[in-house]
């Protein structure tokens, strides 16, 4: 999992998974939770609704910030998979939080509005510190060529050993 104080990095965005949602209870424990945000997982803690939509924790002033402002008791978000062109064996994985999840869509839309799709443009994503919390900003770097994409696939798939060859002995 890439953490924001890893950024800025370059990387090509494979795939990614929206509408995904967490509830965390008072003590920091994770209680309930959803990959597409219409119903909680069956292995949620404790769910707190059948369906996202009608869930107490999923509206406006279920949760009061720290500078004092109504939010969501549950937190939305997407999960960014992602592979750097110099090193894609190493498969990233990026939470985009719900502060910056209006930047990644409209970053999304402006690549289709040019006849793209995500995973064809190499991407850098970078934060910066707000007052009370951090906002990820998304930017084209260059569109890939033919075949690269392709290639950086084959190329995740790859297993690369972390441990150094030896002969068996020790010397």
């Amino acid at each position: 999992m890439l953490d924001t104080g890893e950024l800025p990095v370059e990387v090509v965005i494979v795939s990614s998974t929206d509408n995904a949602r967490t509830y965390y209870a008072k003590d920091g424990t994770r209680t309930c939770h959803s990959v597409d945000g219409v119903a909680p997982c069956s292995d949620s803690k404790e769910p707190q609704s059948k369906k996202c939509t009608i869930c107490f924790h999923n509206q406006w002033g279920s949760k009061i910030t720290p500078n004092g402002k109504r939010g969501k008791g549950c937190s939305e978000f997407s999960q960014l998979q992602l592979l750097q062109p110099d090193t894609p064996h190493d498969m990233l994985s990026l939470r985009v939080p719900s502060a910056s999840l209006k930047a990644l869509r409209d970053y999304t839309k402006s690549i289709i509005s040019r006849g793209e799709r995500l995973n064809c443009v190499v991407t850098k994503i970078d934060a910066t510190q707000e007052t009370t919390r951090t906002q990820l900003t998304f930017r084209v770097i260059r569109f890939l060529e033919d075949g690269e994409l392709n290639n950086l696939i084959e190329a995740s798939k790859i297993v690369v050993s972390s441990f150094t060859a030896t002969d068996g002995y020790t010397h």
